[in-house]
């Protein structure tokens, strides 16, 4: 497939009829009208968004911020700077910033912690394993504590070493009043947030409707709690006001995986997700601009390519590393949540069912892309090590999610007899009471 043209996208926004003819069978073009219908933008194209665009944040990239280590995030933070008056955030994006803001850093600072304790859950069903043996298989104590011995030292090695890879040099408690990382992308952003959404009666109104109708984004959170269902929706509008108001390029940079399919379509062979045709045509009818969405991973690697960042590869892999940690994270919470309750009515044990068979399908597109980047990937290099990681971690979760969905369906069909049983009961019941 042939890329978008260049003068699509270095063309001046203006309202005016065409001029002659040469100009009016360009405006009336396929391509012109429909360009986000012929591929992903390639060189020239993608360079326009960093130099001439709107370079748009989602929340969770500017978390990579606190996410990265201390190296990861002195370059990132370099990079957002390099942008000037080409970045901005939604006003929603910095109002979910400052309000999980202590959250993540919770979470960096105990990182080292929560990996060690569940490790130590791990090493004592080891233990447990070991004294099991030992029992059954008339062990000498001596022998069973010679084995756990090495268990306990094992295990100590390993929470050192786990402390020593990590060291998160900031506390929720003292980021009340001081965070350093905050004070820096407060001096990135001034002047670069986008004012709020005026009625936002209006805009719960307008997400219910395009919610119901499946129109992303946003329409993955409709069973969050009211405020948090339009959070994607709201975000959406002020961005498209922006746009309008000067009208450039839009580059929206974010990391969410749990509800991809909000804001974008993935693609065959392991290549980049393309932004949803629905999105990108109504930016095209609000302000007449191209549209396109890019992980932080990727955002790096652009500013690396047009505007001389100078992001190390170890920021660009590491960038990756957690992006693929936390859609592994957010993969299994989800599944804890979908368990089957014995008691659940059969349209609840229905709906699970779906939700299940819908991820199933997102993991396996994963998985396609992964083992395509693989088969690119250098034998034996870090990225190929990354990938091999993210592979098997994904088909852990789509064993599981295989596992569960089964137990659904097993349980959805002891349901479905007791009613056709039942359903024949009373029509047998009904019968008799008429039987003369």
């Amino acid at each position: 497939m042939r890329a978008v043209s260049t003068a699509f996208y270095a063309r001046p926004v203006t309202n005016d009829p065409p001029r002659d003819s040469a100009s009016a069978t360009e405006a009336s073009s396929l391509r012109t009208l429909f360009p986000w219908s012929f591929g992903a933008p390639q060189g020239d194209q993608l360079k326009r968004f960093l130099t001439d665009g709107l370079v748009v944040f989602d929340t969770n990239a500017l978390f990579d911020a606190y996410r990265l280590n201390p190296h990861g995030r002195s370059e990132f933070l370099r990079t957002l700077s390099l942008l000037g008056d080409h970045l901005w955030v939604p006003h929603r994006v910095g109002e979910e910033f400052l309000k999980n803001r202590l959250t993540v850093i919770n979470e960096c600072a105990g990182a080292v912690t929560k990996t060690t304790n569940d490790i130590g859950t791990s090493f004592n069903k080891i233990k447990s394993a070991i004294e099991d043996f030992g029992g059954r298989r008339s062990l000498k104590k001596e022998q069973i504590d010679e084995l756990v011995k090495i268990l306990n030292e094992t295990r100590q090695k390993i929470s050192t070493k786990i402390g020593e890879s990590y060291q998160f040099d900031l506390k929720a408690a003292d980021c009340s009043s001081e965070d350093p990382i905050l004070s820096e992308l407060e001096k990135l952003l001034a002047g670069r947030v986008g004012p709020p959404t005026k009625d936002i009666q209006k805009a719960r109104e307008e997400a219910a409707y395009r919610y119901e109708r499946r129109i992303p984004p946003g329409y993955g959170d409709a069973s969050k709690p009211a405020e948090q269902a339009i959070g994607d929706y709201v975000l959406w509008v002020q961005l498209l006001r922006e746009a309008k108001r000067v009208p450039r390029p839009v580059l929206f940079v974010t990391n969410e995986k749990k509800k991809a399919e909000d804001w974008v379509i993935q693609q065959p062979g392991g290549r980049s997700p393309l932004p949803r045709p629905e999105l990108s045509a109504e930016l095209w009818e609000h302000a007449r601009v191209p549209f396109h969405i890019v992980d932080v991973r990727s955002f790096l690697e652009l500013a690396n390519q047009f505007i001389n960042a100078q992001v190390s590869d170890e920021t660009i892999e590491q960038a990756w590393t957690i992006d693929q940690a936390r859609a592994t994270s957010t993969e299994l919470d989800e599944q804890e949540t979908l368990s089957p309750d014995p008691n659940s009515e059969y349209e609840a044990l229905v709906q699970q069912s779906e939700r299940l068979l819908g991820r199933l399908s997102r993991v396996q597109k994963i998985l396609n892309e992964h083992e395509a980047q693989l088969a690119d990937a250098h034998e034996g290099s870090k990225l190929a090590y990354r990938i091999s990681g993210a592979i098997e971690r994904y088909r852990r979760i789509q064993a599981k999610s295989t596992k569960q969905l089964h137990v659904l369906h097993k349980r959805i069909s002891v349901l479905e007899d007791d009613y056709w049983a039942e359903s024949i009961n009373s029509r047998t019941d009904e019968q008799e009471s008429f039987d003369p």
